[in-house]
């Protein structure tokens, strides 16, 4: 009994382990012919891009959810410094963690952890971005449209230290128009390099709607926030709507402007349930800082029961308030500052 349980053993530890895979663009007419090479149980996978290997279907891509991946990264092939693809729109990972590699230039693209959905609705777990290169928006959770739901528990998103995500990343989803919605637990977004807008919640859009029920962002020290920090999320047309329960976020880097709250423009509406911490370390600095949501265009309304700030750092002005323009509405309801520790 003893030797069958040791050979056994043996058989289990030299079992091989899930194939790791990398796909060149030379070999493929496009990224999309790419994706369809993945084999099963395709392991940790690499997909090596070139300038010229953007096809007519590669404008957006669904990571096949399938193969038994466990990871992808796209990156530049071997002897190429940097590649922009201006035509790729959507990357849709499906929960499988995914990253951007230094020297790939998304300058359109928009980067889904989540899934995206047009019909009926899609529940994972949780999901990861990395952006090692530059995109326009990077979102933690996934894509809704057409009335159908995207869901994620756990989603997160990562700017590197190389990384830049030039317009907005966000900690949840996005969703599109009327009777959309994304569905996000608990997010992440840690900025290590530089970000225009960085937001902690998802996106309603258009009629959209975002709900979360926490939120969590730090921006490390040397990072930076070259436009806004919003703890929450935003909500642009007329009947959008962002929801969350409970936001935070840490500043050690610099931010232009940051806000304990959310962000509702162009009719949209924000609601910061519960409460809405921002914690500004002695490394952080913010030229403005405001405990409450920022509103603008008619119709807009941003409404934050508790704000509350910490600051260690260094500010040049706060406001105590939340902020509106152009006929909007934005309310804090009770403001709380801590001392720092």
């Amino acid at each position: 009994m003893k030797k069958i349980i040791v050979i056994l053993l043996l058989l289990i530890n030299f079992l091989p382990a899930a194939a790791d895979h990398m796909l060149s663009a030379g070999d493929y007419g496009s990224i999309s012919e790419m994706l369809d090479a993945i084999p099963q149980d395709a392991g940790a996978v690499t997909i090596r891009l070139w300038r010229s290997i953007f096809g007519e279907n590669d404008a957006i891509l669904e990571i096949p959810a399938d193969r038994g991946i466990t990871e992808i990264t796209f990156q530049p092939d071997e002897g190429i410094d940097r590649i922009v693809l201006p035509g790729l729109f959507r990357i849709c990972a499906n929960g499988i963690p995914i990253t951007i590699g230094e020297g790939l230039t998304f300058d359109n693209g928009n980067i889904y952890g989540g899934a995206c959905v047009s019909e009926g609705g899609e529940h994972l777990e949780g999901s990861h971005v990395t952006i090692d290169g530059t995109v326009a928006f990077a979102f933690g959770g996934g894509f809704a449209e057409n009335g159908a739901f995207s869901a994620v528990d756990v989603p997160s998103v990562l700017v590197s230290e190389k990384g830049t995500v030039y317009f907005q990343v966000f900690g949840g989803g996005h969703a599109y128009g009327a009777g959309s919605r994304v569905l996000d637990g608990s997010t992440t977004v840690q900025i290590n390099g530089t970000a225009d807008y960085v937001l902690g919640g998802g996106f309603g859009e258009d009629g959209g709607t975002s709900e979360c029920e926490q939120t969590l962002v730090n921006v490390a020290e040397n990072a930076l926030t070259a436009v806004a920090l919003f703890t929450g999320g935003s909500a642009s047309g007329e009947g959008s709507r962002s929801a969350v329960e409970n936001a935070k976020a840490v500043l050690e880097g610099r931010a232009v402007s940051a806000f304990s709250g959310d962000l509702a423009f162009k009719g949209g509406e924000t609601k910061m349930n519960q409460s809405s911490r921002l914690e500004i370390l002695p490394t952080g600095s913010a030229e403005y800082v405001y405990m409450g949501s920022f509103a603008s265009d008619p119709g807009s309304d941003a409404w934050v029961k508790t704000s509350e700030l910490m600051n260690c750092g260094s500010v040049t002005e706060i406001y105590e308030k939340s902020q509106s323009a152009d006929n909007a509405e934005a309310r804090t309801v009770i403001t709380a500052n801590f001392p720092c520790k």
